[in-house]
């Protein structure tokens, strides 16, 4: 009897940790973009810049979401056949923007400039995560107070309350 019940709670443990794993994995793979893409492809495969795409990140306080202009800058010519492609290729013929889902937001009472960032040398990777790794792109860091203020500790960076918030 002891056997059957202490195999019973080991299936148990070891169904309900898979189930865990499921979950936290589903959280892992981010949201469903409305065209498949994978940074894995084009950032690590193929060694596209992330300022490439998200041109806006070196100049102004916002990465800026990838405009259709900017994928039908290869895609003219490269995987014109792709039902993804063709997506993008529609869009841009509609001269519409396509609805990507963002993945990182902050609240707006936080002041937050990816110029200064990136012009401090801190890398995309740092709150971003591996994003040359991931199909699809999924939060790594929490972006809490406390993550950038843990960060802003180790790099030296200013800590008073106006750095982040107006």
């Amino acid at each position: 009897m002891n056997r059957r019940l202490i195999l019973v709670l080991l299936l148990v443990l070891v169904l309900g940790g898979a189930a865990v794993a499921l979950a936290t994995n589903a959280r892992r793979q981010g949201p469903v973009q409305p065209v498949a893409f994978s940074h894995k492809q084009q950032v690590g495969d193929r060694g596209i810049s992330c300022v490439y795409c998200h041109q806006g990140v070196a100049t102004t306080a916002h990465a800026t979401l990838p405009s259709t202009e900017t994928c039908m800058d290869c895609h003219r010519v490269v995987k014109t056949d792709s039902p993804e492609v063709k997506k993008v290729a529609a869009a841009y013929q509609a001269g519409e923007a396509i609805p990507w889902i963002r993945v990182t937001d902050l609240p707006d009472f936080v002041r937050f400039t990816h110029r200064r960032h990136i012009q401090a040398g801190v890398d995309c990777m740092s709150c971003h995560g591996d994003v040359a790794r991931m199909d699809r792109v999924h939060k790594t860091n929490p972006l809490t107070m406390g993550s950038c203020l843990s960060c802003h500790h180790q790099k030296g960076a200013p800590t008073d309350c106006l750095t982040c918030h107006q």
